[in-house]
């Protein structure tokens, strides 16, 4: 298989699969609670005709931020909502290359940060996740050379790595003594595994310049109708709306009111019942079907709503393992890409997306198991 330009492209292959494994986007199907509000959908509609953009901004903000445990943000002023993270995203670049802001990236990370950083005109330096955990980290953002801003996706996407409350406040204080402006992508926080604290407070207390994008597409199975909110610390809300004004007016405030639905079920039930059990219960199969193959969960305890892999056999790469599920009908990522800065580190990994029906990755699992226990080059007992 040829190596392709980005992940999205392999995503867009994927997205045509049989069995599409690729994207981390929520591909589950909605449940039976869930397909009773896909019932009031004309209902819904008729609603938003007269209701007032701001108050459904403001409705969908306040329950989102519920939700995520973050009271402090729930009537939060310095918020824009944009119609996807990836455009949140790119409204971040743009404002960090126009302020000439050398940005530190984390690493791994999925590529299309560094893509959008790059395009418009960012100088990038990494930042490996082992930096960010340890007192390393002082040493790089109180240095001679110290990059202006740190971008960190937390849980990040593909490993699940995160920071506990003591870690995160860590973090915090030393962007702020520095002057470092902390940029945090958020938007699997939803199945972040070191519970739920107001990390928005710890933001305010500090005195820290932010920019923190959060989304709806990775948790919810409402077919890409989503929002991302923008949020940033006072002093850079006028200079970042400016930005925002100048692509979009608003979301719409029919997808608004729908995710308000969304949210509000799965505060009542609870995000484990209307979201994370199939992603635990996907997960706890690929493991299952995995058993004695050179595939290897890499990350411990992982929840994040993707399972990064390691390739045990010298003998292939993650390009080779793509191309050998895809012949089973199976798509999934090869991991060079995550390592934005140096893809041969990455080459020794594939990403799989959990986020799916149960019965359809039930059928990759099987097919899986099948290839490993017939191909070879996919079982360690081989290996060994």
């Amino acid at each position: 298989m040829t190596r392709l330009p980005n992940l999205t492209q392999y995503e867009r292959i994927g997205i045509e699969r049989e069995l599409n494994l690729a994207d981390g986007h929520a591909r589950q199907l909605s449940d039976s609670t869930q397909r009773e509000i896909t019932a009031l959908l004309p209902a819904l509609y008729t609603q938003c005709e007269s209701v007032g953009q701001q108050s459904v901004e403001a409705l969908f903000q306040d329950t989102f931020y519920r939700l995520a445990g973050q009271q402090s943000a729930r009537t939060h002023t310095s918020t824009l909502m944009c119609y996807s993270a990836s455009l949140a995203t790119d409204l971040v670049a743009a404002f960090l290359a126009a302020e000439r802001i050398r940005v530190g990236l984390l690493t791994p990370c999925f590529d299309n940060l560094a893509g959008l950083l790059r395009r418009r005109g960012a100088d990038l330096v990494p930042v490996p996740e082992e930096t960010v955990a340890t007192d390393a980290l002082g040493s790089l953002l109180l240095g001679p050379d110290a990059p202006g801003a740190l971008f960190l996706t937390l849980p990040n996407n593909p490993t699940g790595f995160s920071l506990t409350p003591d870690a995160f406040e860590r973090v915090v204080d030393i962007c702020a003594v520095s002057g470092t402006l902390l940029v945090i992508d958020w938007t699997f926080r939803f199945f972040a595994n070191h519970g739920t604290w107001d990390q928005y407070a710890v933001l305010e207390r500090s005195g820290v310049r932010y920019l923190c994008v959060e989304d709806t597409g990775k948790t919810w199975p409402t077919l890409d109708l989503k929002c991302s909110i923008l949020a940033t610390s006072a002093s850079l809300f006028g200079r970042v709306e400016e930005l925002h004004n100048d692509l979009l007016l608003n979301v719409s405030p029919f997808v608004l009111r729908l995710l308000v639905a969304y949210l509000n079920d799965s505060l009542e039930r609870g995000l484990e019942s209307s979201v994370c059990h199939v992603v635990r219960l996907n997960r706890e199969m690929l493991h299952s079907a995995l058993d004695g193959s050179i595939l290897v969960p890499a990350s411990r305890g992982n929840s994040l709503s993707v399972e990064w892999l390691r390739i045990t056999s010298p003998a292939l790469t993650g390009i080779d393992v793509v191309a050998l599920l895809a012949e089973l009908g199976i798509a999934v990522l090869p991991g060079d890409h995550f390592h934005w800065d140096a893809p041969d580190i990455g080459s020794r990994f594939v990403r799989f997306a959990l986020a799916r029906d149960p019965e359809m990755f039930a059928r990759a699992c099987s097919r899986l198991r099948s290839a490993i226990d017939t191909h070879p080059q996919l079982s360690r007992r081989v290996e060994a």
